[in-house]
């Protein structure tokens, strides 16, 4: 019998009532229920039950069941498969429903043949319950996409208590209830989803905001020679520095290319009794023969063509402090000879000069070479080698004292911002990981010019990313240091969306979560940047308004 228009009106607004309910419900679990409820209260059934389907797309899980007179929920109920094998199951009316998208109606399960009803069957002889009639509708998103079923069971009517089939009214109620109900579900799972990728983003900055902070932690400067680290073979370095920088002994520095040998010349001056004097350092290697001659040893007025006045050679320079001679193996044999006159009587005559002048210095020299080889072939002078390895100190590569390394890149960073008045706040976990990796043949050198090249490329205000290092350093990193790719189970849909969560992640990151840059350098407009954060439920975490 039609209803009145005052039962009409009364209908609609209790629809409208329950619908602006459950877009406002949040939790996924109680929605359901609230789903589950609401239908039945607006079409008085006795029973319902919400399926949901599960991420592989193949099953119908029970989610919620209410029966007032039963009281068994959905703990009690079956799964529904939709697939026998690659075929689809069209025999179970829920399976059926989700694959056709149609609302079904069967007045009574125990005459009807066009399904098998085996399950509703078992539940009736397992609960002495009585199912008559049911009305299946599909939940579809928004997209047009089922995500599950909404199953009513047994319409009493209202007047007479009595169980009858679902009418056109009850089905057009209910499908104008199931449209909106799906899309709450949707909107629910979406900001759970949300829920699961702003905890891995805050994670993710908790983990570089504390990584970093073990890395400030980690940075240990030597009082008394202001190196970073503190490896175990530079800590042997640090022994036997102890022992000589008070001893006014000639000291050989040897060690690849890279390793600091300036710096540890330096620090061996700072702190011996000559630290008041000068420290003066000359690569032998840098200049020719001829010119590194006068810049040692100096010249006076007249002695070649060009001489207009007197220059002060690099030895008088370094009086009462340290000459550092970097590259010795590479000094021209002729000149050797002078030198080794210097440190046997510590006394430098400039070029063009009749008498020489004494000189209080001491000094340290540094090579890559094998001097040893030198020697054989003829290139290096034994004398002078006896002469300056007195107290020779090997500096281990840095591949030898890798523990080293993120202190070392903490150090360079802190510098490196200052130098370039760029604020960069830290390095990445992945880059970071990438970085411990790398074996740098170049030594400290190279570790400090990856950091500068990084904090150059680096975004304002962003953290050091993997495509902010060199190739090398990205092409010779471990397996393992590359990171995890997206997860492939899901829909594509689903797929897609933590894919681009992700990615406006990451550059959100890059950029210290400016979002007009952002938006300029993902090629979009900043509303749309703004509406896919509120989609993802991307947010700026409170530590990225920290510098590290």
């Amino acid at each position: 019998m039609p209803k009145s228009a005052a039962s009409a009106a009364r209908t609609a607004a209790e629809l409208i009532k329950v619908t602006t309910s459950l877009s406002r419900e949040r939790d996924l679990n109680h929605l359901l229920d609230m789903i589950v409820t609401s239908a039945r209260r607006l079409t008085g059934a006795e029973a319902g039950r919400v399926y949901i389907l599960d991420r592989t797309k193949r099953t119908l899980l029970p989610e919620v069941g209410q029966n007032e007179r039963v009281g068994h929920g959905a703990t009690d109920l079956q799964a529904v498969p939709l697939f026998k094998g690659d075929d689809r199951e069209t025999t179970n009316v829920c399976a059926y429903c989700a694959f056709s998208g149609q609302v079904i109606r069967v007045p009574d399960v125990y005459r009807y043949t066009g399904f098998d009803f085996g399950d509703l069957y078992a539940y009736d002889q397992a609960t002495g319950y009585r199912t008559r009639s049911l009305l299946a509708v599909p939940l579809r998103s928004h997209e047009d996409a089922t995500i599950g079923v909404l199953l009513l069971i047994n319409l009493r009517e209202a007047d007479t208590e009595r169980i009858i089939p679902f009418d056109d009214e009850a089905e057009e109620l209910v499908q104008a209830f199931g449209s909106q109900a799906a899309v709450a579900i949707d909107n629910a799972g979406l900001i759970a989803h949300n829920r699961r990728l702003i905890d891995m983003l805050d994670h993710t900055n908790r983990e570089l905001e504390a990584e970093n902070v073990r890395l400030r932690d980690r940075v240990t400067v030597e009082p008394r020679f202001a190196i970073v680290g503190e490896s175990a073979a530079l800590m042997r370095v640090f022994q036997l520095m102890d022992k000589v920088a008070h001893q006014d002994v000639t000291v050989l520095l040897r060690g690849e290319t890279g390793t600091g040998k300036e710096l540890f010349a330096a620090a061996i001056h700072g702190s011996s009794g000559r630290a008041g004097g000068s420290f003066v350092a000359q690569n032998c290697a840098a200049v020719p023969e001829n010119l590194l001659e006068s810049e040692l040893f100096g010249y006076r007025k007249g002695a070649f063509s060009g001489a207009v006045a007197d220059k002060r050679g690099l030895i008088e320079s370094a009086d009462g402090g340290t000459l550092f001679l970097d590259e010795i193996g590479d000094m021209p044999v002729a000149l050797q000879a002078k030198l080794l006159r210097v440190l046997q009587e510590q006394e430098v005559r400039p070029l063009g000069a009749l008498e020489g002048r004494k000189v209080d210095v001491r000094v340290i020299a540094a090579t890559h070479c094998n001097l040893e080889e030198r020697i054989q072939e003829g290139q290096f002078r034994e004398d002078l080698y006896y002469r300056l390895s007195v107290f020779p100190i090997e500096l281990p590569p840095l591949r030898e004292r890798s523990e080293d390394i993120p202190a070392l890149l903490q150090h360079f960073l802190a510098s490196s911002r200052q130098r370039f008045g760029k604020r960069v706040r830290a390095f990445a976990p992945a880059a970071l990981d990438l970085l411990i990796a790398y074996p740098f043949p170049g030594n400290v050198r190279e570790l400090k010019n990856v950091v500068e090249r990084a904090v150059l490329l680096c975004e304002e205000g962003g953290a050091v990313l993997p495509e902010h290092l060199p190739e090398a350093v990205r092409r010779a990193a471990p397996r393992q240091a590359e990171p995890a790719p997206p997860p492939m189970d899901g829909d594509l849909r689903g797929m897609l969306q933590d894919y681009e969560a992700r990615l406006l992640a990451k550059k959100l990151q890059a950029v210290d979560w400016n979002q007009t840059r952002a938006a300029k350098e993902l090629g979009i407009s900043r509303r749309t940047l703004i509406d896919k954060m509120g989609q993802h439920g991307l947010r700026r975490p409170p530590q990225a308004s920290e510098t590290a």
